[in-house]
Formats: structure tokens, C-alpha cells, sequence
């Protein structure tokens, strides 16, 4: 009797440290998971991070390309402003309505103004971290003889999303604490960033330089 005792006691001891080692092997399990939870989205967010920070570099490289592209055009339309107001003085003491009119026509400094300076981020339909990419509208609205608006009403209406440089920062700010917070993953659809920073038909608000 007394070694059926000690038999179940031993057993009893094997199912207690047995049932010990499941829950200990259990919380150890779900600690790992938290751990790699954590660290998936802290590498989400330095992706993210990293998105930004290429974009931004992209930003200042096309700043950069306008500031010198509205350098040499304010010089080409200082000779071209200059080269009209001598045939005008010219014109004008002929006398000559016909001739009047037609150096009015070739030296309109309205048809002379350009746009420089309008870069932003523009986020196509797949969303981020992958359909993202810096854009200068005032470049496309020159290549292509259209107004800064006309380009960015197009790009819109093709779904994509045009954001400033600041208004970008502020929603990446955002994206990586719903991240952390466990609230978003990336991907982040195009549908999403809307609902993280709400556009309608945004303007441009890094300043515009027309030349007159």
C-alpha cells in the first residue's frame, strides 16, 4: 500500500511539473509572438521611414532643378523683355497700326509667364510603401503648355493622390503610429491614406513662381 502511495504521489508530481512546463512552454510561445508582433512593426514603420526620407531627397533634387531652371528663364526673359520694349519704341514712331499690333502679339509677357517651383508627392493606386514618388507639376505643366491645375485635376482623376511635402510628412507621421499601435499593416491601400489624411482637390503649397 505504502509503495502504491508513493506511486501516485509520483504521479501526481509528474502531472503538476508536466502541466507547469505546457503553460511555461505556452507564455514563452506567446511572448515570442509579441516579440516578433513588435519587431514586424517596427520594421513596417522604418520601411515607411525609409520611403520618406528617399522621397524628401527626391523633393529637394527637383527644388534644386527649378531654382535653376527659373534662374536661366528670368534671364532669357530679361533680354526677351528688353528686345520688346526697343521694337515697340521703334514701331511706335512709325506710326504704323499694322506693325503696332503685330510686335504687341510677339511680345505679350503673358504668353511669356512660366510656372517653377511646384513639387509634390504623388501616391498611385497600389498604395504605399511601393507607388510613391516625387513630382514636379510646374515641370509638366511647362513641357506640356498647360496650367499647374489641368496637371494635377488629370493625375487625380487617373487615382492618384497628390500630397505637400509637409501634409506627406504629417500622414507618414501618422501611418507609423497606427503601426505601432497595432491598427495598420503595410501594405497601406490608396483607399486607406484617404482615410488617414482626407484630399479633395488639394493646391499646391509650396509657392509658385510665375514670371513676369
Amino acid at each position: 500500500m505504502a509503495t502504491l502511495k508513493i506511486s501516485h504521489s509520483y504521479l501526481e508530481n509528474l502531472r503538476s511539473e508536466g502541466k507547469a512546463l505546457i503553460e511555461g512552454a505556452s507564455a514563452l510561445t506567446e511572448l515570442f509572438d509579441r516579440k516578433e508582433t513588435r519587431l514586424k512593426r517596427e520594421d513596417e514603420a522604418s520601411t515607411l521611414r525609409a520611403v520618406y526620407r528617399n522621397i524628401t531627397g527626391q523633393l529637394e533634387g527637383m527644388k534644386w532643378s527649378e531654382r535653376c531652371a527659373c534662374y536661366g528663364h528670368s534671364r532669357a526673359n530679361l533680354i526677351f523683355s528688353l528686345t520688346g520694349l526697343a521694337a515697340k519704341i521703334i514701331v511706335a514712331a512709325t506710326k504704323n497700326q499694322r506693325a503696332w499690333n503685330i510686335v504687341n502679339d510677339v511680345f505679350d509677357p503673358a504668353a511669356y509667364k512660366k510656372p517653377f517651383g511646384t513639387v509634390m508627392v504623388c501616391v498611385g493606386p497600389e498604395g504605399l510603401p511601393d507607388d510613391v514618388r516625387a513630382i514636379c507639376i510646374s515641370q509638366l505643366a511647362r513641357e506640356s503648355n498647360r496650367t499647374q491645375t489641368e496637371i494635377m485635376s488629370k493625375l487625380q482623376d487617373g487615382g492618384y493622390l497628390l500630397y505637400s511635402e509637409e501634409t506627406f510628412s504629417l500622414m507618414i507621421d501618422s501611418l507609423v503610429g497606427a503601426i505601432r499601435g497595432a491598427k495598420l499593416d503595410l501594405p497601406v491601400s490608396r483607399d486607406k491614406l484617404v482615410q488617414f489624411a482626407p484630399l479633395g482637390k488639394p493646391r499646391p503649397s509650396i509657392k509658385v513662381i510665375e514670371e513676369k
